[in-house]
């Protein structure tokens, strides 16, 4: 078998067989296929304890805001679309503070006659044709509405009496009564697949921090469909959650082999029960 190497002196070769190269080559292949292989372990990892992560903060600072603030501060969990077709969707949440009760409801109009709205929201309006929205979350039901980014009022005839009659009495009218009421107007211009439906009472917010993810190829398997219901999570001021739309126990799965899974528990007393394991 002949070798590849270098003259050392007249009529004498040195260096390497064929079949030791290919051995050597082998050994490097199987290195490099083990070091690969270790990368994307490890940063499969990392995945999974980052989507476990940072929604159990996301969890602990809306009860350490709720305590802080003396207000009701909820997550929503939704699947938000963000394909060409709504089974194409990531897996969301949000942090969202209790601004007030709805106290009136008429088509695209959702009014809170108790809530000082003019001073968060402001009043400056601009066109009809303005495309800019906020989303105005149903802590109810975790759906939300796209609403202007300011608020107006509304005429007084309009909503309800103070009396519990449809609309304002006689003598409410003859006497005066009156009240600075102001009212988000959906944005026709901004469409919402998931728009919410306003019931009196209903408690609203916007959201408080910006909307996480989980990462690509993981999921909420109470969320395991673009329709699904979203679920919202309420702490009180006290500490206190409620979960309204779901269990209290949120499982993420892993959507690709090993298909592994982590379970966050939400206890009444507001504690957030996790051991970050994956089965």
């Amino acid at each position: 078998m002949t070798s590849i190497g270098h003259t050392t002196g007249v009529g004498r070769r040195r260096g390497f067989s064929l079949m030791e190269l290919l051995a050597v080559m082998a050994i490097m292949a199987l290195l490099t296929t083990l070091s690969v292989t270790s990368y994307f372990g490890a940063v499969r990892s990392m995945t999974r304890r980052s989507a476990v992560k940072h929604f159990v903060e996301t969890l602990r600072l809306a009860r350490q805001r709720a305590c802080i603030e003396n207000a009701r501060v909820s997550v929503v969990l939704f699947n938000d679309v963000t394909g060409e077709n709504d089974s194409e969707f990531t897996p969301s949440y949000v942090l969202c503070r209790e601004i007030g009760r709805v106290s009136f409801v008429r088509p695209g109009l959702i009014a809170d006659e108790f809530t000082e709205i003019d001073k968060i929201f402001g009043t400056a309006k601009y066109s009809d044709s303005y495309r800019g929205s906020i989303r105005l979350y149903n802590l109810n039901e975790g759906r939300w509405s796209n609403v202007y980014p300011w608020v107006e009022p509304y005429e007084i005839s309009a909503r309800y009496s103070a009396s519990g009659h449809a609309f304002l009495t006689t003598s409410e009218r003859q006497n005066g009564y009156s009240l600075n009421a102001f009212a988000f107007r959906e944005n026709p211009n901004a469409p919402n697949k998931k728009n919410a439906s306003w019931e009196i009472g209903d408690p609203y917010g916007i959201e408080a921090a910006p909307i996480g993810t989980l990462p690509r190829n993981f999921q909420f398997s109470q969320l395991s469909s673009s329709d699904a219901t979203p679920i919202t999570v309420t702490f009180s001021p006290d500490g206190t959650a409620k979960v309204t739309g779901g269990a209290t126990t949120f499982r993420i799965v892993e959507m690709q082999p090993p298909n592994k899974h982590s379970d966050i528990k939400i206890k009444s007393t507001g504690d957030v029960d996790y051991d970050g394991k994956w089965q």
